[in-house]
């Protein structure tokens, strides 16, 4: 999850909850927003079709969703978490500043993913959950992550000048 900004609040959040992600496609993996609550848990969908253009490299004739993107899926579910409560709602970003998530089974296309987060601590500016998504009732990832929120005030992260 790239540092974004959120403009959430709990009713986008209960009203489908995707216009509360800074994300966009082709950047976006969250299909349906199933339940949210806030600063708790939230539940959702993304559903692949294999038609993605990603699965034209990985891999070609034997498609499998990357990991990687499975993991922004979870992180954008958490994020959606995280910022449709009142401690940290409004105009901030938010950065995806640890992950630790297992695959047991790879997802092959066409599927229909099931994503959990469970918000399990909030230090400062680090709110922490636990993940998992499953397809048909198996678990193809397990994890827990950490997001770290930025304020108006705060340095939003490496900036790159120019040496002229």
């Amino acid at each position: 999850m790239s540092q974004s900004n959120y403009a959430m609040s709990s009713e986008s959040a209960q009203n489908g909850g995707l216009s509360g992600l800074p994300h966009r496609e082709p950047f976006l993996f969250v299909s349906e927003v199933v339940e949210i609550e806030p600063e708790v848990r939230g539940t959702a969908v993304w559903r692949v079709s294999g038609s993605e253009d990603f699965f034209r490299g990985h891999f070609p004739g034997n498609p499998v969703v990357p990991g990687v993107l499975l993991g922004e899926a979870l992180a954008q579910l958490a994020g959606l978490v995280a910022f449709s409560g009142p401690s940290i709602a409004g105009e901030r970003g938010a950065r995806l500043a640890r992950i630790d998530v297992k695959f047991p089974l790879a997802v092959v296309p066409p599927a229909e993913i099931q994503l959990q987060a469970v918000q399990t601590r909030q230090l400062d500016s680090l709110v922490m959950f636990d993940v998992r998504a499953n397809v048909l009732g198996n678990m193809v990832a397990i994890g827990s992550l950490v997001l770290a929120t930025v304020g108006a005030g705060d340095e939003p992260g490496l900036q790159t000048k120019d040496a002229a």
